[in-house]
């Protein structure tokens, strides 16, 4: 709101600048051709005031009903016609008395979503903790990385600009992201928003988590990587080495969150030594604060994982973390 009363004042003492200028001088204009080169005043330039933004309702919370993170006639990179009909939602699971968030990044390596044991089972399991949570549905194949990565930096956004709708503190919003939801987590933290793209007061809130927890993710798109996602997210910049160094985790490690990473020894599908040891040893390189933890049993794509005896620790152990770093 102060950004926009800002703004808005901003504009109006220019119009009345400019209406003065127009209607308010009698002199005749100056001619003399060396006062014309002195002359370095320059047309006054006004910002739009930015676009406001309405929180989900009551009943869209209680119904944790899907709601747009982006405004409905301005969502970037928009495919038109696109077969599979995505759209970018996030749905709330709000606990009662929680002033922290985990935002959920659910897995499925860029070409679809598991958006229930990856998302709806994982935010039920953090309400049971005392964390509210968000599971977002953000686009995949057909769209690439830019419109992935911008979906996953809006969802932080979102909450934390409805934080107090939300009751919950905007410096306490973690991510959690499972396999490819790990990996967006990651680009999330290490690239923050520089524009705005839709000129709303949403796009102006910081984009980046204040922790991280990374569930069997993929952590790079260089060696070691999951097949689909390097074609999916780089698009045609496939197989150009700056591209693909800029969204592989070194890019900006020291500018990483606190993070907790696990992963399954019996992961069959990630490679586990390429993708999360290979993170959490930048990380302590880097002076940054991780947690790893390798369980013994479970495997890839399993969500909770209440079936196994050891892997089915990492909740409680997440939970741990999060309540050690003041969450």
């Amino acid at each position: 709101m102060k950004q926009i009363l800002k703004r808005t004042i901003l504009a109006l003492t220019s119009m009345l600048l400019l209406v003065g200028c127009a209607s308010g001088g009698t002199e005749p204009a100056q001619t003399d051709a060396s006062d014309a080169a002195s002359d370095t005043t320059t047309e006054a330039v006004t910002e739009a005031p930015l676009i406001p933004a309405v929180p989900p309702s009551d009943a869209q919370i209680a119904d944790h009903e899907p709601v747009l993170l982006w405004p409905e006639d301005n969502i970037p990179y928009l495919i038109e016609n696109d077969e599979k009909g995505l759209m970018p939602t996030i749905r709330a699971y709000l606990c009662d008395g929680a002033d922290s968030a985990v935002v959920i990044f659910p897995g499925g390596g860029y070409f679809q979503l598991s958006d229930v044991s990856e998302g709806v089972d994982i935010a039920k399991a953090y309400n049971d903790a005392g964390y509210s949570a968000f599971v977002v549905n953000y686009r995949y194949e057909p769209y690439d990385g830019r419109a992935i990565l911008a979906d996953g930096q809006r969802a932080v956004q979102y909450v934390r600009y409805f934080a107090e709708d939300f009751g919950i503190d905007p410096d306490k919003i973690a991510l959690c992201g499972f396999s490819a939801g790990g990996h967006l987590s990651v680009m999330v933290a290490e690239h923050p928003v520089t524009e705005n793209l839709v000129g709303d007061v949403i796009g102006e809130i910081r984009s980046t988590p204040d922790a991280c927890i990374l569930a069997y993710p993929v952590t790079t798109l260089g060696e070691g990587t999951f097949e689909t996602m390097p074609r999916i997210f780089l698009g045609e910049n496939l197989g150009n080495a700056e591209e693909t160094a800029k969204y592989s985790y070194p890019h900006a490690i020291d500018t990483m969150p606190p993070t907790f990473v696990f992963y399954s020894v019996k992961d069959q599908f990630v490679n586990f030594e390429a993708n999360s040891i290979a993170f959490a040893d930048a990380m302590t390189a880097a002076g940054r604060d991780v947690t790893i933890a390798a369980y013994e049993d479970g495997g890839h794509g399993i969500g909770l994982g209440t079936q196994y005896n050891d892997y089915s620790r990492w909740h409680a152990d997440s939970a741990a973390f999060l309540k050690n770093h003041g969450f």
